[in-house]
């Protein structure tokens, strides 16, 4: 088993962001983004910032910021960026924040039909006998609803792949614990990937 990041971003809600104020001068001034800019888009309504490992989307609902290339090494900045952000705009009513992680894993076929145990014969007969199975897991953790899409790449050989999309949503009581809870960043990422190495342990 094998298993890579190849994905990761955070979102944070809020009932009015202001995406008139992100422009190219304020995100370097406040060192929110200090990579060099590719492409900016600035409009009343929403903002879009490339930069060679950064992708950033902000609209009034909405503040994502994600990583584009290299990532297990733009995890620190990742999770900077975004407490930079929110210390620069106390003020914003921040209802929600997200973590993503896109996991590519390559495991032993047919691994997920052993974990899910299918009514294999009525899958075949419904579907096809060479059918493939996902699955979506949900489960509360530490404050957070986590939601886990596993989703195989289509793959005769022995070994396959499979797309591990996992999400922790964090509902805020409060704006105030928003950087509190992007510290627990790490923390979550350790709990996606160890739920994954044991969820496909050999």
């Amino acid at each position: 088993m094998d298993i890579s990041l190849i994905g990761a971003n955070i979102v944070i809600l809020a009932k009015n962001h202001n995406p008139s104020i992100i422009s190219k001068e304020w995100l370097s001034q406040k060192r929110i983004i200090v990579d060099d800019f590719i492409k900016f888009t600035h409009t009343p309504a929403f903002s879009v910032v490339e930069t060679e490992f950064f992708s950033l989307v902000v609209d009034q609902d909405r503040f994502q910021l994600s990583i584009k290339g290299d990532f297990q090494n733009k995890i620190e900045d990742l999770k900077q960026s975004m407490l930079t952000y929110v210390q620069a705009l106390p003020e914003v009513p921040y209802s929600a924040v997200g973590f993503n992680f896109l996991y590519k894993i390559e495991v032993k076929k047919d691994v997920l039909k052993e974990i899910f145990r299918p009514p294999d014969e009525i899958f075949k007969e419904l579907f096809s006998v060479n059918y493939q199975l996902g699955g979506i897991i949900k489960f509360k953790n530490a404050g957070f609803l986590v939601t886990i899409n596993l989703q195989p790449n289509n793959n005769n050989n022995e070994y396959h792949e499979i797309k591990a999309d996992v999400n922790f949503h964090y509902s805020l009581g409060d704006s105030s614990e928003t950087s509190d809870v992007i510290e627990k960043y790490y923390q979550m990422k350790e709990t996606s990937e160890n739920i994954l190495e044991r969820l496909f342990s050999e």
